[in-house]
């Protein structure tokens, strides 16, 4: 078995690596990367054989498609602008193919595909992270059990830094473009868009998050949650997240920052030379304190409710995964989250016990139950409960 993995010395790369490094039936993993540096540095530290790291750039096609020829699945944690070039190469090189999300509007452009990966043979599954992914997954195993659905609300807690450090836990661009770019969300069964951070709520997470604010934010669950029950009749979905897994004062000063231009990829002219705004504050940004990972820090829950009906009656259904931090792996329990399930699936693709083809989201590819139990051997924690809503 044979797992390339594109962007495998970022953030949530080194973390997916490791996740297959523990697997023996992973026979060999490819750690690609523009960072070549990077990623001999992981695979060295991975201490295993079958690894090997190369530099990787996802902007040569004919490269790339040399480079996944062969292998059983192809993860891509690359930032999410470069999805559909990936799954075209993909789609040449004849291999099966998954991602992190496409912030709504790519997801959506990639579900165009789904003719050419079908007549292929291919399964591209988008979005299997843990929002979207999880959240997804979450979703149908409450949504397939019922006769209809009203809607999907989907909650996402971390444990924040408490020393309010503006270093992120995920891809900082896609930060930015959450922060910018207005959520979209599904209501009276049309798709709406919103203010930016807006309708903001508490929310009652697990301790030790506890109660905590939550806010709307452009995400690839609703992008395919509402054309997957449409024949159910839902008519609302959202995704809400307490601040990116920021403090709230730092969350403020991005927020802040994005306001007086800081975050636009849009050049300015400065002293002749023309700069994104954008890649300055980047660079500045690097400088920032790391977010220490202490006691309860890194601790992450993702929620979905889902209403509907049930042999004619109203239900409520809630399911719940909860991580902490993985000591063996060094990482936050948000991190396993988001590697885990890709990591996870590739495996199922590569071994070919997926039989589906075409492009396809997790709540139409990934099975609920086996998915859930594979999470668990790495320490996540999934409850499912669905009952009659209290009268009043």
């Amino acid at each position: 078995m044979r797992i390339v993995v594109l962007g495998g010395a970022g953030i949530i790369g080194r973390t997916i690596a490791r996740d297959l490094a523990d697997d023996r039936e992973v026979k060999e993993i490819v750690i690609a990367d523009l960072d070549l540096d990077g990623a001999r540095k992981l695979a060295d530290g991975l201490g295993r054989p079958g690894v090997t790291a190369v530099k990787a750039d996802v902007t040569d096609p004919a490269a790339l498609v040399s480079l996944i020829r062969g292998a059983g699945a192809v993860i891509n944690s690359v930032q999410y602008y470069f999805n559909l070039p990936v799954m075209k190469a993909c789609l040449e090189a004849k291999t099966h193919y998954l991602d992190l999300g496409g912030l709504f509007h790519t997801t959506r452009k990639q579900l165009e595909m789904h003719g050419d990966f079908k007549k292929a043979g291919l399964l591209a599954v988008l979005g299997l992270g843990s929002c979207p992914g999880i959240a997804n997954v979450q979703a149908r195993a409450v949504a397939d059990t019922l006769d209809t659905v009203e809607s999907i609300r989907i909650y996402n807690g971390a444990t924040p830094d408490m020393g309010d450090s503006l270093a992120w836990a995920y891809s900082i661009q896609t930060i930015f473009d959450e922060i910018t770019q207005p959520p979209m969300v599904f209501r009276a069964g049309r798709f709406q868009e919103t203010a930016a951070l807006g309708e903001e709520e508490l929310y009652r997470f697990q301790d030790p998050i506890g109660v905590s604010k939550v806010h709307l934010s452009l995400h690839s669950e609703v992008a395919t949650l509402p054309l997957t029950y449409g024949p159910k009749g839902i008519q609302e979905c959202f995704f809400k997240i307490s601040f990116f897994g920021y403090s709230e004062k730092a969350l403020r000063q991005l927020q802040f920052l994005a306001q007086i231009g800081m975050a636009s990829t849009d050049p300015v002219d400065v002293r002749g030379a023309q700069v994104k705004p954008r890649d300055v504050l980047v660079e500045v940004l690097k400088r920032a304190p790391q977010i220490e990972r202490k006691g309860s820090l890194g601790f992450k829950d993702i929620v979905t409710e889902v209403r509907g009906t049930r042999g004619g009656r109203p239900v409520v259904g809630k399911a719940e995964t909860t991580c902490w931090p993985h000591k063996a792996w060094g990482v936050s329990g948000g991190t396993v989250l988001v590697a885990s399930p890709p990591a996870i699936v590739a495996r199922w693709l590569a071994r070919g016990q997926v039989r589906q083809s075409g492009v396809l989201p997790p709540e139409q590819a990934v099975d609920a139950a086996a998915f859930f139990r594979d999470l668990e051997a790495r320490g996540a924690r999934t409850t499912i409960a669905v009952a009659e809503p209290f009268p009043g």
